[in-house]
């Protein structure tokens, strides 16, 4: 990487959507295949030679200590309990803890996302803040028809000319003052959007997430794709 970056992790939701699983630990610690979901993140943040880690926590933030008393114990880890917050709040509580550039990552997502790549993309535009998103996948058939309701076309689950956010923010030290303005993280994207302050970084490659029980399942069969 050009510069000493850090990585900070968003680990504070309830993650009500896997209960019965996150009512006794938190979302990136529920296991894919007998690992952490944050394990795998771990790893391919430390590919990468980033070795200052932040992460943001709030509900069961004592596992997510635990955890890190017996794992990863080569990385420089900070972990800010900010409690039952927005996500913009969990991110300025751990501001005082960033050296430099910084890339926000989901804690219950999963993308091989080459982070030299974003860097090298993100120091190509005049932006202070770049977002990764990934193709739009519909769960659904697509059917097109004429006039006369006649089905001319039919696309079984196709990939649709629409991104969505992923996480993976790569923010420059200086957006932070940008960050400070808002107490809504939502409000804050859109406004920055609306300002043209967000460059946003095409991922083709691999994408988990692990919102609830049915993802969980896909998560399990998909995650060799990953490692």
């Amino acid at each position: 990487m050009k510069s000493n970056v850090t990585a900070l992790i968003l680990c504070g939701g309830k993650g009500e959507r896997l209960r019965p699983l996150t009512e006794s630990i938190p979302k990136p610690l529920v296991c894919i295949n007998n690992r952490p979901i944050l394990s795998y993140l771990l790893d391919h943040i430390k590919s990468y030679e980033i070795s200052d880690v932040v992460v943001a926590t709030g509900y069961l933030s004592d596992k997510i200590q635990e955890f890190f008393e017996s794992s990863y114990t080569d990385l420089n880890v900070e972990i800010v309990n900010s409690g039952d917050v927005d996500i913009l709040e969990r991110i300025n509580s751990c501001v005082p803890y960033i050296k430099g550039d910084f890339i926000v990552f989901y804690g219950d997502t999963l993308a091989n996302i080459d982070l030299q790549a974003l860097q090298d993309f993100h120091y190509e535009h005049d932006k202070k803040i770049t977002m990764t998103l990934w193709p739009l996948k519909s769960d659904f058939g697509l059917v097109e028809l004429d006039s006369n309701n006649v089905v001319k076309n039919f696309q079984e689950k196709p990939t649709l000319d629409k991104w969505i956010n992923i996480g993976g923010f790569y923010y420059q030290q200086e957006a932070v003052e940008l960050l400070e303005r808002h107490s809504n993280y939502a409000n804050f994207l859109s406004h920055a959007s609306s300002k043209s302050q967000i460059k946003g970084y095409k991922h083709a490659g691999i994408h988990i997430t692990v919102n609830t029980l049915h993802e969980l399942e896909k998560a399990k069969e998909n995650i060799n794709m990953f490692e």
